[in-house]
Order: structure tokens, then C-alpha cells, then sequence
């Protein structure tokens, strides 16, 4: 079974990252939404972004876009929530591999195929260059590895503690033309040699005291069950509301796509892959496939699948006039804050308050919707 935490952290992530560009979140999970071909305005290198505010779903009319279908009574299955023991000992091995290590060897040299913490500054002309310094950064030093040739070479025989410097060429089809077939320098320095195999700590009272603060092992086992069980069933909870979410925005139909949002919506998340795409050295199309596993037409189609989706939301918020209030959205936030570990200010810093009160108000809705539901037990 799949570690229960980190599944349900993906569960919420694609109800947060979802939103990247949007108003409010698209929750794209895997509904059929309509699609339209890229036209050369949206596309290749003739692609000009598209300039508009962003949609207010709440102060429009929106009849003239989305026909809700069937949201009440919709059949749908509901896994057991009960934790077994064989789903404990899991996560708690789980949870021991996450606080495993390796060895740090920093007494000799640094051997053909062993991977290395270091830190390196890239010069061009003697000048740093951008995107060419980092530090404590994990290299497998071997030859034939990397995009710049003789790069990880270079760290096979250095010494930990002893900075060196080498040159080297960027490829000549390299994706940053700035770059692409200049001889630079890196200056480096090798923290440390990391052993070959993994160290994962027994489970004991001195660890959990140290790591838990618990008293001992027992206590550990059973508090930590509680906290995994919790997580189990809200994990099942939250597959239930996806499952439920999919079937009514299937049952939606589509009319229209309100101004540009489609498009504004391609434009940003575009311009975010492209950046990325800076950050790696290639071209956008080259980022999209390889690293996202996308096209541009993929991403125009997801664009298309989240204005569906807050369509469709924001015209169940009004039919319903349904709302969440202040306390309850406080409740969420120390909810998802406790669940996963973050303080409210983390989780406001990193996704933005919008989107953590849109994911609160989608839930919410979720689970009223789901008073209705015929849940079968799977």
C-alpha cells in the first residue's frame, strides 16, 4: 500500500496546484472537460500572452457557461477507514526510512562512481554566471554522466575539504545560447563522500524521545497509531470527494468559457513551464516533454479543464448559497496546518491565502454534497 500521508498530501497538492494561474482552483482530477486546438496565437514561437483580469466566477452570471447536471444522490464508493496492522508496521518503516542516513567519509579521496555533497560556482570570463552556482548539492561523480561533458569526472580523486577549480565546455546545442559551446570554470569544494548504503535507525525509546518525544517505544505505538489512522480515514475521505467531484463535473455540460480565462490561464501556467524551462537549460517544448510529460496542447486542454471546474464550483456555490464563514475557515486551516505538519503561515506563504480559502470553501462543498450521496462501502 502506498505510504497513507504522502498519498493524501498528493491529494490535496492537486487541489492546490491546480489553482497555479487561476482565480480559484481548477481541481483537475481527471474530469473530461472540453477540449479546443491551440490556434497559432497560442502556440510555438508566434505565442503572445494574453493580458486580462482574471474572471470573477462569483460576481457574474454564469448560466450563460455551465448547465449543472446531477449533484445529489450520485452513487459512489467509500473505502474502509479501519487501520490494519499490516498498514501500521507500514508507515511505521515508512517513517524510520525517512530518517535514514549515510555514511560521511571525508578521510580520503573521492572514488570512480561515488556520489558527493558539494557546493560550485560556475565563471564565464570570470564572471558568475546564472544558474551555474549552488551549494551542498549531491553529484554521482562517474564519467559519461551529466549534460556538460567532463563535469561529474572532474570530482573523481579531489579530496573533501580541499577546493578545486576545471574547465569544461557547454554543449554547442545547449538550451541557454548565452552558454551553448563556451568554455567555463567551476570552482568547487567536496563536503563530503557519501557511503554507498543507507543507514535506517531501529525503532527504540531513545529515538522516539529524541525524535518524537515520547517516552518510549509503547507510547510511540500508540499515539502514532492514532495520528496514522486519522490520516487513513481522511485519505479515504478525500478519494470518496474526488470520485464524487469527477462524476459532477462529468454531468455538467458545458456551454461556453467565459473571456479569455482559458486563456489567461494557458498564459500563466506557460509562462511558469517556461521559466523552469530557463532554469534547466532547454527550450519550453523540450521542458514540457521531458520533465512534465506534457505538450502544448496538453496544457491548453488542462487550462480548458479548470475553468470548467470553477465553473462548475462557483455555480454549485450559488444554487446551494452556500458559503463558509470565518471561523469555519479558520477550522480548515488548523486542520490542514496540524495534518500536515506546517504552520498556517507556511502553508499562506507557499500556495497564497486565495487558495487555501478556495480549497477550504471546495471541501466544505464537497461534503455537503455528499450528505446526498449513496455510498457504497468498498
Amino acid at each position: 500500500m502506498k505510504n497513507i500521508r504522502t498519498t493524501a498530501l498528493v491529494l490535496l497538492l492537486t487541489m492546490l496546484l491546480a489553482s497555479c494561474g487561476s482565480s480559484a482552483p481548477g481541481f483537475s482530477v481527471g474530469t473530461s472537460g472540453d477540449t479546443a486546438s491551440i490556434g497559432a496565437e497560442l502556440s510555438g514561437s508566434s505565442y503572445t500572452p494574453v493580458d486580462a483580469e482574471a474572471y470573477d466566477y462569483m460576481a457574474n452570471d454564469l448560466t450563460g457557461f455551465i448547465k449543472l447536471g446531477a449533484y445529489e444522490n450520485i452513487p459512489v464508493t467509500k473505502e474502509s477507514g479501519a487501520l490494519t496492522d499490516e498498514e501500521f508496521e507500514d508507515e511505521v518503516d515508512y517513517m524510520l526510512q525517512s530518517y535514514s542516513y549515510y555514511e560521511t567519509i571525508t578521510d580520503r579521496q573521492v572514488e570512480e562512481g561515488e556520489t558527493v555533497l558539494a557546493d560550485y560556482s560556475g565563471y564565464l570570463d570570470g564572471v558568475q554566471f546564472e544558474g551555474g552556482t549552488a551549494a551542498n548539492q549531491t553529484i554521482t561523480a562517474a564519467s559519461g554522466t551529466g549534460y556538460i561533458e567532463g563535469f561529474a569526472e572532474a570530482f573523481i580523486g579531489q579530496m573533501p575539504g580541499v577546493e578545486f577549480d576545471f574547465d569544461v565546455t557547454f554543449p554547442a546545442d545547449y538550451g541557454n545560447t548565452d552558454l551553448a559551446g563556451k568554455e567555463v570554470t567551476f570552482v568547487c569544494t567536496i563536503h563530503s563522500i557519501q557511503g554507498s548504503e543507507a543507514i535506517v535507525p531501529e525503532l527504540t525509546d531513545e529515538f522516539v524521545q529524541e525524535n518524537f518525544g515520547y517516552n518510549n517505544v509503547t507510547e510511540f505505538n500508540i499515539l502514532f497509531r492514532e495520528e496514522v489512522q486519522a490520516q487513513k480515514e481522511y485519505y479515504v475521505e478525500s478519494n470518496m470527494y474526488s470520485e464524487l467531484w469527477l462524476a459532477v463535473v462529468d454531468n455538467a455540460e458545458l456551454i461556453a468559457y467565459p473571456g479569455q480565462e482559458v486563456e489567461r490561464i494557458y498564459g500563466e501556467r506557460r509562462a511558469m513551464y517556461e521559466e523552469y524551462a530557463g532554469y534547466y537549460g532547454v527550450d519550453y517544448d523540450t521542458f514540457l516533454t521531458n520533465y512534465a510529460g506534457l505538450t502544448d496542447e496538453d496544457l491548453y486542454a488542462e487550462s480548458q479543464k479548470y475553468v470548467k471546474e470553477d465553473l462548475v464550483m462557483y455555480q454549485l456555490i450559488k444554487e446551494l448559497n452556500f458559503e463558509v464563514t470565518e471561523e469555519e475557515y479558520a477550522e480548515g486551516m488548523a486542520f490542514f496546518a496540524d495534518y500536515y505538519g506546517a504552520t498556517e503561515e507556511e502553508l499562506i506563504s507557499y500556495y497564497g491565502e486565495e487558495t487555501m480559502r478556495t480549497t477550504i470553501l471546495w471541501q466544505s462543498l464537497m461534503e455537503k454534497i455528499a450528505e446526498t450521496a449513496v455510498i457504497t462501502e468498498g
